[in-house]
């Protein structure tokens, strides 16, 4: 096929720039009033709102809501079934497991814990870390079934130590599940999962019904709408991030393998048609060559009967968001790729050591030719639930920490504080605080 919808951009102004990172978490009127809408009627009127929405919305007409839990015996069916007939579908699952748990696991070794330090005589002070108690989990559905999003939400979980997870996901019309998503929940122990999707199952995750209880925490990536209602819940519970389209960046210069370049590119705006694939380079060759080198890609996806379905999302996103830009600054593109905060950023250059020592805002980085983003989706054990829109400004990838919560502690003897109770008496009286003063003060009155 002869495809023509790409250049070469080649942005000199600071100006130009903004015209690509003014993206942002956009809530379009209609979502927000729907999702308004959705999580009014579980808050008010749980269970039978639920009933109603998941009929409505998710297609599953469940007769009650012992419906929406799953049953016991279908999880363990499903662990026996795939088992049995996907062994190399489980040895890749259980590698998967193995590094996620090993990259966790030493997270975890190095999260600050609980400490406590003496700086006087008779005073004390410090935090406690604790795991969250019961959290939820949301897997999306759709388009396409995401086992490895249970490994990448549950094992820094039970990593924590979070003794009560929960996960929704919904059903097929028919109220069936993925045989390998529940093999998985079956391996690692979780057993509250509901056939729940969208806002509504955001609503029963934070508020709370007659058959499922609320939880102090909800993680994983959804649509917009899931996404509108983590915003919109996010006070009532805890929330992780508020995630939209995928999005990758390259950086490239001349020693780049355009054709590697390409395929990456074309992986992630495999995801959506929202998704988005940017490519920074100081040489106007591999900038030309990737271009020729995504056309050529797609016309072998079409080829191929597996993943012609896809071939329609992959066009429409690299159509709609997929830009080629030169410039011959190295560190000009480095500028640039801070600017726009990427979820994933690989760095293909001669010198990859300068570049990832300039980088400031970026979800996960990939260094050289042999990590894609497909080591991180999979197997390579860091998360691959990462902050898209930009907010790689401010936020980090899902971890361990995200599974805690610190108390802070302080023990004050009777010396310690009557030898700096002149400080909160002349601090407090400053803030017209009197009767904090008076908390101290009376502390050391005759009785």
């Amino acid at each position: 096929m002869n495809y023509d919808f790409l250049k070469i951009e080649k942005p000199e102004k600071i100006e130009e720039i903004y015209s690509y990172v003014k993206r942002g978490f956009k809530m379009p009127p209609s979502v927000e009033k729907t999702v308004n809408q959705i999580l009014k009627e579980v808050k008010t009127k749980g269970d039978e709102a639920l009933l109603k929405l998941c009929g409505k919305f998710d297609n599953f007409r469940a007769k009650s809501t012992d419906d929406f839990r799953v049953k016991e015996q279908e999880i363990k069916s499903a662990e026996i079934t795939v088992k049995k007939s996907l062994p190399r579908l489980v040895e890749a699952l259980e590698v998967s497991y193995e590094n996620i748990m090993e990259y966790h696991t030493a997270q975890m070794d190095r999260v600050a814990g609980s400490w406590v330090i003496r700086p006087g005589k008779d005073k004390k002070i410090g935090q406690i870390m604790m795991p969250l108690e019961r959290v939820g989990i949301y897997i999306p559905g759709g388009r396409y079934i995401y086992p490895s999003s249970v490994l990448m939400t549950v094992v820094p979980a039970l990593i924590a130590g979070v003794k009560e997870i929960v996960i929704c996901t919904p059903p097929r019309p028919s109220g069936n599940l993925d045989k390998t998503f529940l093999y998985l929940c079956s391996k690692y122990g979780i057993k509250e999962i509901y056939k729940i999707g969208g806002a509504q199952a955001i609503g029963a995750l934070a508020y709370g019904t007659q058959s499922i209880r609320r939880v102090d925490k909800i993680v994983g990536p959804g649509n917009i709408y899931v996404t509108a209602a983590k915003k919109m819940v996010f006070g009532d519970v805890g929330v992780d991030s508020l995630a939209g389209p995928s999005e990758i960046t390259v950086i490239a210069d001349d020693s780049s393998d355009s054709n590697l370049i390409a395929a990456d590119l074309i992986s992630q705006a495999e995801h959506d048609p929202d998704s988005r694939s940017i490519l920074l380079t100081s040489s106007i060759k591999t900038a030309g060559k990737t271009i020729e080198n995504i056309y050529r890609h797609l016309d072998l996806l079409e080829g191929k009967p597996e993943s012609k379905g896809n071939a329609g999302v992959i066009l429409r996103s690299l159509k709609n968001n997929c830009k080629i830009i030169y410039h011959s600054d190295e560190d000009w593109l480095v500028k640039f790729c801070n600017m726009i905060a990427p979820e994933h950023l690989e760095i293909m250059t001669k010198n990859t050591r300068r570049i990832l020592g300039k980088i400031r805002n970026a979800g996960a980085i990939f260094i050289g030719e042999y990590s894609p983003v497909a080591v991180g989706d999979y197997i390579g054990g860091t998360n691959h639930v990462i902050p898209t829109n930009g907010s790689a400004r401010f936020s980090s990838p899902l971890g361990v920490d995200d599974f805690l919560k610190r108390s802070s502690v302080t023990f004050y003897g009777k010396n310690a504080l009557k030898k700096e109770m002149k400080f909160i008496e002349t601090l407090s009286e400053s803030e017209k605080l009197f009767a904090h003063s008076y908390s101290v003060k009376v502390r050391f009155k005759e009785k």
